[in-house]
Protein backbone atom coordinates (compact mmCIF):
# COMPACT_ATOMS: atom_id res chain seq x y z
CA UNK A 1 0.00 0.00 0.00
CA UNK A 2 1.59 3.29 -1.04
CA UNK A 3 1.98 5.95 1.58
CA UNK A 4 1.11 9.46 0.48
CA UNK A 5 3.54 12.31 0.77
CA UNK A 6 2.25 14.68 3.45
CA UNK A 7 4.41 17.52 2.25
CA UNK A 8 2.85 20.78 1.19
CA UNK A 9 1.18 21.02 -2.18
CA UNK A 10 3.26 24.10 -2.90
CA UNK A 11 0.57 26.61 -2.00
CA UNK A 12 2.14 29.55 -0.27
CA UNK A 13 1.06 30.27 3.24
CA UNK A 14 0.89 33.67 4.80
CA UNK A 15 3.04 34.71 7.73
CA UNK A 16 -0.13 34.57 9.85
CA UNK A 17 -0.65 30.89 9.00
CA UNK A 18 2.90 30.03 10.00
CA UNK A 19 2.58 32.06 13.17
CA UNK A 20 -0.67 30.33 14.05
CA UNK A 21 0.79 26.84 13.57
CA UNK A 22 3.88 27.78 15.54
CA UNK A 23 1.82 29.34 18.34
CA UNK A 24 -0.50 26.32 18.52
CA UNK A 25 2.33 23.80 18.57
CA UNK A 26 4.17 25.71 21.29
CA UNK A 27 1.00 26.10 23.37
CA UNK A 28 0.31 22.38 23.01
CA UNK A 29 3.76 21.78 24.50
CA UNK A 30 3.17 24.25 27.30
CA UNK A 31 5.70 26.73 25.90
CA UNK A 32 5.10 30.46 26.24
CA UNK A 33 5.95 31.88 22.82
CA UNK A 34 6.72 35.36 24.16
CA UNK A 35 8.94 34.04 26.97
CA UNK A 36 10.82 31.75 24.57
CA UNK A 37 11.24 34.59 22.10
CA UNK A 38 12.76 36.77 24.84
CA UNK A 39 14.80 34.18 26.71
CA UNK A 40 16.01 32.03 23.81
CA UNK A 41 16.15 34.53 20.94
CA UNK A 42 18.59 32.64 18.69
CA UNK A 43 16.79 29.35 19.20
CA UNK A 44 13.44 31.00 18.54
CA UNK A 45 14.72 32.63 15.35
CA UNK A 46 15.92 29.22 14.12
CA UNK A 47 12.57 27.66 14.97
CA UNK A 48 10.71 30.38 13.08
CA UNK A 49 12.97 30.00 10.07
CA UNK A 50 12.50 26.21 9.97
CA UNK A 51 8.75 26.61 10.42
CA UNK A 52 8.53 29.13 7.60
CA UNK A 53 10.53 26.88 5.26
CA UNK A 54 8.76 23.66 6.29
CA UNK A 55 7.18 21.56 3.58
CA UNK A 56 4.87 19.78 6.03
CA UNK A 57 2.66 22.69 7.07
CA UNK A 58 -0.52 21.05 5.74
CA UNK A 59 0.17 17.86 7.69
CA UNK A 60 0.92 19.98 10.75
CA UNK A 61 -2.36 21.86 10.41
CA UNK A 62 -4.32 18.62 10.01
CA UNK A 63 -2.59 17.03 13.00
CA UNK A 64 -3.25 20.11 15.14
CA UNK A 65 -6.97 19.92 14.30
CA UNK A 66 -7.28 16.15 14.54
CA UNK A 67 -5.30 15.41 17.71
CA UNK A 68 -2.66 17.93 18.80
CA UNK A 69 -1.38 15.55 21.48
CA UNK A 70 -0.57 12.76 19.03
CA UNK A 71 3.23 12.57 18.83
CA UNK A 72 3.19 11.80 15.08
CA UNK A 73 4.21 15.42 14.40
CA UNK A 74 7.64 14.62 15.83
CA UNK A 75 8.32 12.34 12.87
CA UNK A 76 8.16 15.15 10.30
CA UNK A 77 8.58 18.43 12.19
CA UNK A 78 12.01 20.00 11.65
CA UNK A 79 11.61 21.69 15.03
CA UNK A 80 10.73 18.63 17.09
CA UNK A 81 14.16 18.39 18.74
CA UNK A 82 14.18 22.11 19.55
CA UNK A 83 10.62 22.03 20.92
CA UNK A 84 11.35 19.02 23.09
CA UNK A 85 14.60 20.55 24.39
CA UNK A 86 12.80 23.80 25.22
CA UNK A 87 9.99 21.90 26.94
CA UNK A 88 12.51 20.04 29.05
CA UNK A 89 14.53 23.20 29.82
CA UNK A 90 11.41 25.12 30.82
CA UNK A 91 10.10 22.23 32.91
CA UNK A 92 13.40 22.04 34.81
CA UNK A 93 13.38 25.78 35.53
CA UNK A 94 9.88 25.73 37.01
Amino acid sequence: MPIGDNRSSGKSASADEYQELLSCRMAMLGLDLTAIERGYREVFDSIKRRCTDCGYREACAVDMKRDPNNPVWESYCPNSDAFNALSEACWVTY
